[in-house]
């Protein structure tokens, strides 16, 4: 199925996996607040107070993203009072067990949620949802995820 761009409101955006998301604008953020709520459903986070703010980081877990940043970034966020979700995978053997260990220890948190493997359909949900996102990166000046995010940010603005 293609993709097609949402220009009015009430419209559906869909991807090529069939995940639907709610139009928004800085002018009507009401779509914005129903991806949030719909992703909060479905990770299993709590919707107890829906001006929580929400902090979504999707990437490679491996070192020249700087592991060690976005391990801070989750536990400054629970600290902070937001949510945080996190997807990404991991080649690097010694890292996806220590993200599995995090993982284990915020299994059953509502604030916080760990997928620890690739999905293009829950990225772009997670974009659709996510109040704030980290891209955070040693090396890398610019890449995939900062063009999705914005390319993201400016369809939802039609």
């Amino acid at each position: 199925m293609k993709s097609r761009v949402v220009r009015q409101k009430g419209e559906i955006l869909q991807n090529r996996a069939e995940f639907q998301f709610s139009c928004y604008s800085a002018n009507d953020m009401q779509g914005k607040a129903e991806n949030k709520a719909a992703m909060r459903m479905n990770l299993g986070l709590s919707s107890a107070d829906d001006q929580r703010p929400v902090v979504g980081c999707i990437t490679r877990l491996v070192p020249q993203k700087g592991v060690h940043l976005i391990k801070h970034a989750i536990y400054r966020t629970l600290e902070m009072g937001g949510q945080f979700e996190l997807l990404g995978s991991c080649p690097v053997p010694h890292i996806q067990r220590e993200f599995e260990g995090i993982a284990n220890q915020f299994q059953n948190h509502e604030h916080i949620r760990l997928i620890l493997k690739y999905d293009e359909s829950l990225s772009h949900a997670i974009y659709a949802a996510s109040d704030m996102f980290i891209i955070p990166s040693i090396f890398e000046p610019c890449g995939l995820t900062q063009v999705s995010h914005l390319l993201q940010m400016l369809i939802h603005e039609f």
